[in-house]
């Protein structure tokens, strides 16, 4: 039992290793780049330790468990802070936003990470492109003249 145990935090270790650029890297894409956004990764893996000594799993399953878990704790983080009324993007559509252009994640995996269809995601990723280029098409013209 005890062998069995060594080697299942042995291969967590691999894991978190493997996976803890991307999950701290979107940590930061959800939160900034303060404390917070170290805090949501480190807790999101030491969230599947346990569960994973239990059961293990295969690395295609801890990638879709450690996203799952490292956005809880962003959107928790994210809850508590006050409304920013310059955020003109859901926390769905920042969602998919930092997986598919901060990570460049295919669709293909952000599919089964946010548990939508492929159809889906594609009519958010158009939305929410229209309304970028609306938000900065309503931005004002800065002209800037050397002189």
């Amino acid at each position: 039992m005890e062998s069995r145990m060594s080697v299942s935090a042995s291969e967590f270790a691999e894991y978190v290793e493997k996976y803890s650029g991307n999950i701290f890297t979107l940590c930061r894409l959800l939160l900034g780049q303060g404390s917070e956004a170290e805090e949501a990764a480190v807790k999101s893996f030491t969230e599947l330790y346990i569960p994973y000594l239990r059961k293990g799993c295969d690395p295609q399953s801890f990638s879709l468990l450690a996203y799952r878990e490292c956005i809880r704790h962003c959107f928790r983080i994210a809850q508590g802070r006050k409304a920013s009324s310059t955020a003109c993007l859901s926390w769905e559509d920042q969602l998919v936003h930092a997986l598919r252009y901060g990570l460049r994640l295919p669709l293909a995996e952000i599919s089964p990470i946010l548990m939508k269809s492929m159809p889906e995601l594609k009519a958010q990723l158009r939305q929410m492109r229209e309304l970028l280029a609306g938000h900065e098409a309503a931005l004002p013209k800065s002209s800037l003249s050397a002189g």
